[in-house]
């Protein structure tokens, strides 16, 4: 179900629970978000995609993060240097020492072309590599569709599906800007689904999407991926993350991404929510709960 909402700092606060490092996005509408944000904007004019992209790359250079901004047609490198230099009194600086990549995305996107999913996946994991390189704090990237033709619609629509689980626990930010003039209504509902969570104005004021998960429990647990149903049940049982990250092979900071994730699908809050759930979903055997408070 899509809900429109005011502000969506909200439904950031309540998207995990643990403590995680949020970053500023320059615009008011979404305040501050954790890494492994995933988000999207729809806009209708290159001016509106404008005013929303440059305050947003602003704060990420002020934060030292590299910014990655793929820029759409009718859009040029150029046009979006210009933006740039004309709001940032450091822009000059920023596009010298390469703080800032401006990129086509059509070029970036498509390789002879056609869309590889395993390719960009593999591009940004090297971009942040360099970032990290280079002594940045993260990486704050940006992504465009208008270069998206209907036939190649679904492989794209699976890649961004698959991008909330590829960023948890990645110093990463990413905010995919959809043209509303190539989005009917079942894009804009796909668009919604596959990010955290989308923002657009309407009659000039920003609005809130935000794709909520079934109501019913098994519904709900149904919509996670298989290994954050690995984190959730060892979660309930009472292992901490770096438990967690042992016996699953993976970093920490990963498995507080999928915690994050699980915990905003299932609509937990907390630690309780969770056994909780784990309990009364018979993910958790009773035994066990028994076990561990006996423990405790």
């Amino acid at each position: 179900m899509v809900q429109l909402g005011g502000q969506v700092r909200d439904a950031v606060k309540g998207a995990a629970a643990m403590p995680t490092q949020l970053r500023k996005t320059g615009l008011g509408v979404l305040g501050d978000m954790p890494w492994g944000t995933h988000c999207c904007h729809f806009y209708q004019t290159q001016k509106e995609l404008l005013e929303t992209l440059v305050p947003y790359f602003k704060a990420g250079l002020e934060s030292r993060e590299f910014c990655f901004w793929l820029v759409p047609e009718p859009l040029t490198e150029a046009k979006a240097q210009r933006a740039l230099r004309q709001h940032l009194p450091d822009g000059d600086r920023y596009l010298a020492d390469g703080s800032i990549e401006i990129v086509s995305s059509r070029k970036w996107y498509l390789n002879r072309g056609k869309f590889s999913r395993s390719r960009v996946a593999r591009i940004w994991n090297e971009k942040l590599e360099q970032a990290s390189a280079r002594g940045y704090t993260g990486v704050r990237a940006t992504g465009n569709a208008f270069w998206l033709h209907r036939k190649q619609w679904r492989r794209f629509d699976e890649y961004e599906r698959t991008l909330n689980d590829s960023l948890a626990g990645k110093s990463l930010v990413v905010l995919c800007s959809y043209p509303l003039v190539v989005c009917g209504a079942t894009e804009v509902l796909d668009v919604a689904r596959n990010h955290h969570f989308a923002i657009a104005k309407r009659m000039g004021k920003w609005e809130v999407v935000q794709w909520r998960t079934p109501s019913s429990s098994a519904e709900r647990y149904e919509t996670l991926t298989a290994r954050e149903r690995d984190v959730l049940h060892l979660a309930a049982e009472g292992h901490t993350n770096p438990e967690i990250s042992q016996r699953l092979s993976i970093g920490v900071r990963t498995v507080e991404g999928y915690r994050a994730n699980l915990m905003r699908k299932l609509g937990l809050r907390n630690q309780t929510d969770l056994v909780r759930y784990a309990l009364q979903g018979g993910l958790l055997p009773i035994e066990t709960w028994i076990r561990q408070r006996r423990g405790n």
